[in-house]
């Protein structure tokens, strides 16, 4: 009866290890997703917290050349930026990439911290009093009322 009862117990023994491993491995893989994605969402605020543009056009003198209005934005954060998130609004409406022509003043391609972007639209626009929304790709905006 002696070995009976070893042998039973080392196998209860074994069988609860082995659950116990299977246990401690599931929590292990959801603390590392916890932990990845926390680490994304404290960069991403990290680069919000560091960005911040401010459009510096004359309300009253909008540029328009015929074709297209002229907008020019200032990156008054510390955070540089990819023109090619950029999302431009007008009175509520994209403006899609088609009729947007970005360049940066001075050249390059990082939009770089005091840079002013320079932005052609290419739209319609009626007499009166409008709003643009400048939108950069981690969320940050600045909006501006003109009038034509």
């Amino acid at each position: 009866m002696g070995a009976d009862t070893s042998a039973t117990h080392i196998i209860f023994f074994i069988t609860s290890v082995v659950i116990a491993l299977s246990v401690t491995g599931a929590i292990f893989l959801n603390i590392q997703s916890l932990t990845s994605a926390a680490n994304a969402g404290s960069k991403t605020l990290s680069e919000q917290l560091k960005t911040d543009i401010t459009i510096i056009n004359d309300p009253e003198n909008i540029p328009y050349s015929g074709n297209y209005y002229t907008f020019y934005v200032k990156n008054t954060g510390k955070e540089d930026l990819l023109t090619d998130y950029i999302t431009i609004l007008i009175n509520g409406v994209v403006v899609s990439d088609a009729n947007l022509d970005k360049t940066i003043i001075g050249g390059g391609v990082m939009w770089r911290t005091g840079d002013v972007l320079m932005i052609n639209a290419t739209v319609t626009l009626a007499s009166g009093s409008h709003n643009i929304r400048v939108i950069t790709g981690n969320g940050i905006e600045d909006s501006f009322n003109f009038r034509k």
